[in-house]
């Protein structure tokens, strides 16, 4: 009994950054939508064990639990103060005695003799290669995810929420995953190496 009762606890907790989740008795779980009817995002709810098979409901939380690490992960690389002080300077653009954090960085490049005259570092042959496959073997649509997701730091539940904004349609969380891994294995091919993956789940019969 103690088992059946684990087995419903998620794993995944709250994350304000995406839209589906499980609730903390196990009992449903929820995801927004786009309702073409309604023309807006609609909140679904699942009860588990009836809408959705106990076995479905755990690969789900394990996948939004997947999310949560990702976010997480991305999350610390970044600075808090920073971003913060980022933000309120977005916050506020007609404030003209306002300063772009960015600009208050430290430049480390040397004196403007250095700077005009010194010679370009090679560039890491793995970058060029990176380079190369993005600019020569990626659809444009693929560039724009690149340079969003690991050029800007996107999340991706904040892309899926500008597409849905833009085209009226709600990708689901693991077709952006998806995304972001065809691109991944691309590189990975181009470099001999194969991607790190996640988990695999057993197939239905």
């Amino acid at each position: 009994m103690s088992k059946n009762n684990n087995s419903k606890k998620r794993k995944s907790g709250f994350n304000p950054n995406r839209t589906c989740y499980l609730t903390a008795d196990g009992k449903f779980y929820y995801y927004e939508r786009w309702d073409d009817d309604a023309k807006c995002v609609v909140t679904q709810r699942l009860e588990v064990g009836k809408d959705l098979s106990l076995e479905l409901t755990i690969m789900l939380d394990e996948s939004d639990h997947d999310i949560d690490l990702q976010d997480r992960y991305e999350g610390e690389l970044h600075d808090p103060l920073f971003d913060a002080k980022v933000n309120s300077y977005n916050a506020d653009p007609d404030n003209e005695d306002a300063v772009d954090p960015w600009d208050t960085l430290a430049d480390k490049s040397g004196s403007p003799y250095d700077m005009l005259f010194a010679e370009p570092e090679p560039e890491n042959p793995q970058v060029a290669q990176v380079r190369r496959v993005i600019d020569e073997e990626c659809t444009e649509a693929q560039q724009d995810f690149f340079f969003e997701h690991f050029g800007k730091v996107t999340q991706l539940e904040k892309m899926r929420q500008t597409e849905v904004a833009e085209t009226g349609k709600l990708p689901s969380s693991q077709a952006m995953t998806n995304r972001k891994n065809k691109i991944i294995d691309k590189v990975a091919k181009s470099l001999g190496v194969e991607r790190v993956k996640r988990h695999k789940y057993p197939k239905k019969d």
